[in-house]
C-alpha cells in the first residue's frame, strides 16, 4: 500500500472508492454517494480557509486501486487544529489497517505542522455505532460539544472528538513516549 497526496484530478479514483462505502452516505446522506461527493471530498473546504489548508491523502493498494482517503483542514476551526472532515476505507478492505495507516500519515504530516497541537472530528450521530470504536481507539475523546450537520435527507448532530498530536519524543495515547505513531 502506498499514501500519496490526492487533487481533483483524482475524481475518478474517488468514485470508485464511495461506490463501496458499506452504506456509509446512505447513513449521513440518506442516499448513495455521487460524483459530485467525490469532488467534494477533493476540493470543498470550510468558508474562509485557505486552499493550502486542505490535504486529502489517499491509501492505493498493489494493484493501483484507491481503498482509502482521509480529508484534513490544517488551521481549522482554530489554528492549533487540524480538523478531519473524511477518513473513508472500501468496505471490503475493513479491518485491514488501513484506516490506522492514513491516520498515521496524518500524524506524520501533522509532526511538520509546528502550529497544530490538536486533531479534531466530528463524529456525525447517524454513524456513530460503526465510527466511534474505531475513533476511540486511536486515542480521540468526545469533547461534549456537537455541531448540527445536514446532508441529503439527514439531519443529525455531529459530535466533536479530539486528541494531542503526538510528536517524536513525547507522551501519546496511552502515555507511551516515543516516535509517533504508525511512524
Amino acid at each position: 500500500m502506498r499514501v500519496v497526496d490526492l487533487s481533483s484530478h483524482d475524481v475518478d479514483d474517488v468514485v470508485g472508492l464511495f461506490a463501496d462505502d458499506g452504506g456509509y452516505s446512505c447513513r449521513v446522506a440518506g442516499r448513495p454517494a455521487t460524483r459530485q461527493d467525490a469532488v467534494d471530498a477533493l476540493t470543498a473546504r470550510p468558508p474562509g480557509t485557505d486552499p493550502a489548508a486542505k490535504t486529502v491523502l489517499g491509501a492505493y493498494d498493489d494493484a493501483g486501486v484507491l481503498v482509502g482517503l482521509l480529508d484534513v483542514i490544517r488551521g481549522w476551526p482554530e489554528a492549533d487544529h487540524a480538523h478531519v472532515g473524511l477518513l473513508q476505507t472500501a468496505a471490503g478492505r475493513h479491518r485491514q489497517g488501513l484506516g490506522r495507516a492514513l491516520h498515521a500519515a496524518l500524524e506524520r504530516r501533522a509532526e511538520r505542522w509546528p502550529e497544530v497541537t490538536t486533531l479534531r472530528l466530528a463524529v456525525v450521530d447517524a454513524n456513530r455505532e460503526v465510527a466511534e470504536p474505531f475513533w476511540r481507539a486511536l486515542g480521540y475523546a468526545p469533547t461534549g460539544g456537537a455541531t448540527p450537520f445536514a446532508a441529503g435527507s439527514v439531519e443529525s448532530p455531529a459530535r466533536v472528538w479530539t486528541r494531542p498530536v503526538t510528536r517524536r519524543g513525547t507522551a501519546g495515547p496511552g502515555g507511551v513516549v516515543g516516535p509517533s505513531l504508525g511512524a
